[in-house]
């Protein structure tokens, strides 16, 4: 058995990109009141993960042999016998995702698209309880899918002792086939997932009115929270009326009077 390399660079750099951006996004929804402008980048890392999705949906189908979808082992009868192998002796070594991470990532994924399309929507205006609590909901069934990954890995590096949790770093495994590597590891589409990755933040903040806390991108318009100045204006507005009518009432009694002291006359 030796070392091969199995995961191309795009799909090492989707990998973290992807993680880091959900703690990012998890983190800031968990501190961060909507109210506070820094609920923005909330918001902005949501749209950030949208990307990344886009590129990885791209990448299973064009990607090299292990990136692909047609690569994961997504046959219950085997992730059954994977999980039977994994609580005795070891289980075999797969050249790419095993079943548990096949299952794993596909439902990192759908639970991310989710995220994304509720976050939009509820950005967009349609913020009532039902998508809040789907929202709430999809972001905890990702963040239990991301620590049922992280025991496997470490289950599966006590059962193997072949430091798995590396293949994502250096992109290369244990197998018992040296053929059943990646020839290309692509590492300039790498880069470029990258590059594009800046421009669409800065594309992101660009399109922000950090007065109104309204971004703007492609027709829609998204709104960052709550904004606290509007109830405070609306205040402001509903005084600056009252006085307005009372001032008009002074002058309708003064003028009055004066018709009054005239008629005395």
């Amino acid at each position: 058995m030796k070392k091969t390399t199995v995961y191309d660079v795009p799909l090492r750099v989707f990998h973290w990109l992807f993680a880091l951006t959900f703690v990012v996004a998890f983190g800031i929804a968990k501190i961060v009141e909507d109210e506070s402008p820094l609920f923005y980048y909330h918001i902005l890392a949501g749209l950030f993960l949208g990307y990344l999705l886009l590129f990885r949906i791209i990448w299973g189908f064009i990607g090299t042999r292990y990136a692909r979808f047609s690569s994961f082992r997504l046959h219950p009868p085997e992730l059954l016998q994977y999980f039977r192998q994994l609580m005795g002796s070891g289980t075999r070594l797969y050249p790419g995702h095993n079943p548990a991470s096949s299952y794993s990532a596909l439902a990192m994924f759908a639970l991310g698209g989710g995220l994304v399309v509720t976050g939009i929507l509820m950005a967009m205006g349609y913020k009532n309880d039902f998508f809040e609590d789907i929202h709430e909901l999809l972001a905890n069934g990702f963040l239990l899918t991301v620590l049922l990954h992280l025991f496997g890995l470490i289950w599966h590096h006590l059962s193997h002792r072949d430091a798995l949790y590396l293949s994502m770093i250096t992109g290369e495994k244990t197998t018992e086939d040296e053929a059943a590597g990646v020839a290309r590891t692509w590492p300039v589409v790498g880069m470029l997932v990258v590059v594009l990755g800046i421009f669409w933040v800065g594309y992101l903040r660009a399109h922000y009115d950090e007065g109104t806390r309204t971004l703007r991108m492609f027709g829609l318009e998204l709104r960052a929270g709550e904004v606290e100045h509007e109830s405070e204006s609306g205040a402001d507005n509903e005084d600056e009326h009252e006085a307005q009518e009372e001032y008009e009432e002074d002058d309708d009694e003064h003028e009055e009077e004066d018709e009054d002291g005239l008629d005395a006359l």
